[in-house]
């Protein structure tokens, strides 16, 4: 089986290069134009998960229109607390914001989330994903979910083994991957 997997298109504050955790935006008029212009592009997919936030929904339907959509709790970005909407400059002098650029993946964000919770809810999120499609007898599904959630899943199971922000991916982009058992990985085939 191969999983498709995207980010979402742009947000107003992907454009003022925020960090949007789980603060639910809507795409941008960009984000929907660039999705529109993606969709002839993307690989032909017999399933489509979702995380539960608008602008990964919008995505979907404008890639995939009319395709079923299946919500996945776990896929969710990261909540980033008193750091959700706010920009580098902002944020370059605090310490978690630091320790956490730096790759602590250890941190709690203020009010928000902690990294080894949000690691392992994706972790789940994703086999999850795989134990339903494979039940499903699916060949080749998409996921729609966030750069935070794609650099956290790429770098536990994708292969080859990369530094975690080595995953990172363009709004609008992603992998096509192929879904391996025991160990469960994800071998990249394609960037999107």
């Amino acid at each position: 089986m191969e999983f498709v997997l995207i980010r979402h298109s742009l947000t107003p504050g992907n454009l003022e290069k925020q960090y949007v955790g789980s603060t639910d935006q809507p795409l941008a008029p960009e984000g929907e134009a660039l999705a529109r212009e993606r969709r002839e592009r993307m690989p032909e997919v017999d399933g489509l998960w979702v995380s539960p936030l608008k602008r990964c929904r919008q995505t979907a339907e404008l890639l995939f229109p009319g395709m079923e959509q299946r919500i996945i709790q776990d896929l969710q970005e990261c909540d980033f607390g008193d750091y959700e909407c706010k920009t580098w400059e902002e944020l370059k002098d605090e310490e978690i914001y630091r320790a956490w650029i730096g790759g602590d993946m250890t941190v709690t964000f203020p009010h928000g989330e902690s990294m080894e919770h949000f690691i392992a809810r994706c972790r789940r999120g994703i086999q999850t994903v795989a134990q339903e499609a494979k039940a499903m007898g699916l060949q080749r599904p998409a996921i729609v979910a966030h750069g935070g959630t794609w650099l956290v899943v790429m770098g536990t199971f994708g292969r080859p083994e990369c530094k975690l922000y080595d995953w990172q991916v363009k709004n609008c982009g992603g992998f096509r991957v192929s879904v391996q058992e025991n160990p469960f990985t994800l071998k990249l085939l394609e960037e999107l």
